[in-house]
């Protein structure tokens, strides 16, 4: 009887930790999707002040941004200023390494050109790094 008392309560703990570990698990997924949305928006706004994006533009390179920001290279780059980011409200420095490593990436640039009109494209050429 006490093996059977001994077994229901092991049960019954590993079944709440298994849902502890569920809701922190989607916690910490939340909690980075809305930081990507944050570095997204900011990177986006900024693109829309130097080449004066439309909204059906603004729309298309949000998206482009947000594909590009989950690839493993910037969540490696995200993750390792990620305190930095959150400890000073996203600080320039971070903003602006995360901005040269977008207009850096080769398939961001081609994929921009694709939505910018010629003005515009020139624009773009000027604000990548040589």
């Amino acid at each position: 009887m006490k093996k059977l008392l001994l077994i229901a309560i092991a049960l019954v703990g590993m079944q709440l930790s298994a849902q502890n570990l569920n809701s922190l698990s989607s916690a910490a997924s939340s909690e980075s999707s809305s930081m990507i949305d944050k570095l997204a928006s900011d990177q986006v706004k900024k693109l829309t002040k130097k080449l004066n994006l439309n909204e059906s533009q603004q729309k298309m390179a949000s998206d482009l941004v947000v594909s590009q920001l989950k690839s493993p290279k910037f969540q490696k780059l995200i993750g390792d200023s990620a305190g930095k980011l959150l400890g000073s409200s996203g600080s320039s420095d971070q903003l602006d390494d995360i901005s040269r490593a977008l207009l850096d990436e080769p398939k961001f640039q081609d994929d921009m050109k694709k939505v910018l009109d010629e003005d515009q494209k020139k624009e773009f050429s000027e604000m990548l790094p040589k």
